[in-house]
């Protein structure tokens, strides 16, 4: 007997909450093979579809903790040093080269609008400042002058170097405004050291940052983990605390992926499994540090980010993750190591998704090879579309049926409505005016939400599907020898 939808969502809600939903439908696991597709075929990011775009920079893959991933981390990482980082930088700037110019002679790309920039990665301030003054300057082959630019990093390093890669930044590539986000995890020493992050700086380092980046006129920004093995719920409040005291101008409030067999170090250690909550204690954390940053005067503005009220309500708060969360308005281009992109059709009934070489080898060997460098790719249809954009909504905490209806042109109760009856009845989602919020417990348990409404979605067999011919041009008709720049 096929299982209902209400014992798949009870199913889904006892099983490791992974929050995997952040990164968009499908996840980079799941996309396929480029391989069917031709090999010559480049994505068109063309502003006459009345889309703005958002940009994620990867300089290279690498981090340097002392535990392999910080203990947890399931992003792709490399062991790397600064000849290592420079080889690769260098390669991201070729890449966004041959990209502008193929895109100019289209007449797009170098004028498409470009909302927010973010550079991330491994950890994107261990780069070598010349290499990443090269990157930035390349960057503005575009139109990047009304843009918010985000830097992402270790504490320590955004205070290493001469000169620093805040100033390289604020040098080298003009825009709007400009933030820095650092991996603060913890206030707890001890803790910092089972990750192998004591080299990343202290919770004197953290103050120092944020001053520096003030200093500048940066916004400050900070992750912040919490559900760690043995932790108890007054050390994730003062950890929330010391964090708000620091002056931030944004938190990342993550609750920790770990179970048997996720792969990371901290997954083999018997021990450290042992201490963690079971859900319904993981979520009851969650409820009490989330409504202890609303008393303290900040907002919630997706499921991980807040912001302090008054931060929020200028043209300063966060927006590179909120327009991600707007497929229907805005495109997204990555350069770099695991960079993903995505375009969609004038009508939004289909769109490409497509993934770089995840790997510091592999993402070389394919920009030295002269072709379109990703090897993965997902072809939307209709209803991919149709989940990818509810999800989206989902982790921006509001899906407007409406909105839906005027898209799809089909009614959302029709398309998904036994999910979100489930979910509902599950006190997981609730309704007021046209617009479908997830609950704070309901917060919690997005990836839950997000499986079932993905079990409606029906794939081809071998996800070979064609590309819709306004979403991709032919590189071939460009000169490859022709220098970008010159």
């Amino acid at each position: 007997m096929p299982i209902s939808v209400a014992d798949e969502l009870r199913r889904r809600m006892a099983r490791p909450q992974r929050h995997r939903l952040l990164h968009g439908y499908p996840l980079a696991a799941a996309l396929p093979s480029a391989d069917h597709l031709d090999e010559h075929r480049e994505l068109t990011f063309d502003p006459n579809r009345g889309r703005e775009l958002i940009v994620g920079v990867l300089p290279h893959p690498y981090c340097n903790p002392a535990v392999t991933g910080c203990g947890f981390c399931t992003f792709p990482h490399e062991p790397g040093n600064a000849a290592k980082t420079t080889a690769v930088v260098k390669r991201v700037v070729q890449e966004i080269e041959a990209k502008a110019f193929r895109q100019k002679h289209l007449g797009v790309l170098t004028n498409a609008p470009v909302t927010a920039i973010y550079f991330g990665g491994g950890t994107a301030n261990l780069c070598e400042p010349d290499p990443f003054a090269d990157l930035c300057q390349t960057l503005d082959l575009m139109a990047v002058g009304a843009a918010e630019v985000t830097l992402e990093g270790v504490p320590a390093y955004f205070l290493r170097g001469t000169p620093r890669l805040t100033d390289v930044l604020q040098k080298n590539l003009s825009a709007r405004h400009y933030r820095i986000s650092m991996g603060i995890q913890t206030f707890d020493e001890a803790r910092l050291k089972q990750m192998g992050r004591s080299a990343f700086g202290t919770p004197a380092t953290f103050l120092e940052v944020v001053r520096h980046a003030h200093e500048l006129g940066f916004t400050a920004s900070a992750d912040l983990l919490f559900n760690l093995p043995g932790q108890t719920r007054g050390e994730m409040l003062a950890d929330v605390d010391r964090a708000i005291d620091l002056g931030l101008d944004h938190l990342g409030l993550y609750h920790l992926v770990l179970f048997p067999g996720l792969g990371t170090p901290w997954s083999r250690d018997d021990d450290l499994l042992a201490e963690l909550p079971d859900n319904p204690r993981a979520a009851d954390n969650w409820l009490a540090v989330r409504e202890h940053l609303l008393a303290r005067g900040w907002v919630q503005t997706s499921l991980t980010n807040f912001e302090p009220a008054a931060a929020h309500a200028t043209d300063r708060r966060y927006v590179y993750e909120e327009c991600s969360f707007r497929p229907d308005r805005y495109e997204a281009i990555g350069f770099g190591p695991s960079a993903t992109s995505y375009v969609s059709a004038k009508d939004f009934r289909a769109a490409v998704k497509t993934l770089n070489p995840t790997s510091a080898d592999g993402y070389a060997k394919a920009v030295d090879a002269g072709g379109r460098v990703w090897d993965k790719a997902f072809v939307y249809t209709p209803h991919d579309q149709r989940l990818f954009w509810l999800v989206r909504r989902l982790a921006a905490l509001a899906i407007d049926t409406r909105e839906y209806l005027a898209l799809f042109g089909t009614q959302l109760v029709h398309d998904f409505g036994e999910a979100f009856r489930a979910c509902h009845a599950a006190g997981l989602l609730g309704e007021a005016d046209h617009v479908i919020r997830p609950t704070p417990l309901g917060m919690f348990y997005s990836d839950s939400i997000a499986a079932v409404l993905a079990r409606t979605v029906v794939r081809d067999a071998d996800g070979a599907r064609p590309v819709p011919k306004e979403l991709v041009h032919d590189a071939r008709q460009f000169d490859a020898s022709h220098s970008p720049m010159g």
